[in-house]
């Protein structure tokens, strides 16, 4: 054939596996962050009663928030805000990949700390291995069903991924650890696990606000028309 005259470029070349690895690490360092200090901020409030919420008792006694609802609990969800963020900028892999290695870093940092002598004893510095065994289960989770439920809805209208990804992820939490932690499903225990369920969709239609101030600043992944 006739040489047409356009000059012909050879396809670019993909980035190698240190150029890649270096880029995946980037991306992870700040959502591995946020997860950890988020949780590191739940539990340090954990202590702290949620003593502004003492008006569910009048609406039934057993609803007291002392022993049962504290800052920690309340704060949680942040979680899920996070993973929404950071599933909106790079996509589902780099979420789960941030919420493993946010685990694998927060055990790792256990791990050394009671090695180095900091943390005497899990059980009596940090929680009861079958409340904590539970909580993370139920969190881990609740995590998973997020980032799932975020990639599969995201799209128009843009709030729906958000707002249905931390109220499932939520709802899964608050169930599992429920169950986890071996808690009847009698009448008495639905109050307080519909004022939990409340929390969650709360926070899943608090964090609307800041992520639609946010989208102008975190740019979607490529690929998903804006959403």
């Amino acid at each position: 054939m006739l040489d047409t005259g356009v000059e012909r470029r050879p396809p670019p070349k993909k980035a190698g596996i240190v150029t890649r690895i270096v880029t995946v690490i980037g991306q992870l360092s700040l959502p591995v962050m946020a997860i950890a200090g988020v949780l590191g901020v739940a539990w340090a409030a954990r202590i702290v009663p949620a003593t502004d919420f003492r008006f569910l008792a009048g609406l039934d006694p057993s609803l007291d928030p002392e022993g049962w609802l504290n800052w920690g609990l309340l704060l949680l969800p942040g979680v899920f805000f996070v993973l929404n963020l950071t599933s909106r900028r790079y996509g589902p892999s780099i979420s789960l990949g941030a919420v493993l290695v946010a685990w694998a870093a927060i055990g790792g940092g256990l791990y050394w700390a009671q090695s180095q002598g900091l943390i005497k004893s899990f059980e009596q510095d940090v929680a009861p291995i079958r409340p904590a065994a539970a909580f993370i289960i139920a969190l881990l989770s609740g995590q998973l069903v997020c980032v799932y439920i975020f990639d599969w809805l995201r799209g128009i209208p843009w709030w729906e991924a958000p707002l249905m990804a931390a109220l499932a992820g939520g709802l899964s939490f608050t169930l599992l650890l429920h169950a986890a932690n071996g808690g009847s499903w009698g009448e008495a225990e639905w109050p307080r696990l519909a004022v939990l369920a409340a929390l969650q969709l709360v926070w899943a239609l608090l964090q609307l606000l800041p992520t639609l101030m946010l989208r102008r600043v975190i740019r979607p992944v490529s690929g998903y028309g804006g959403a």
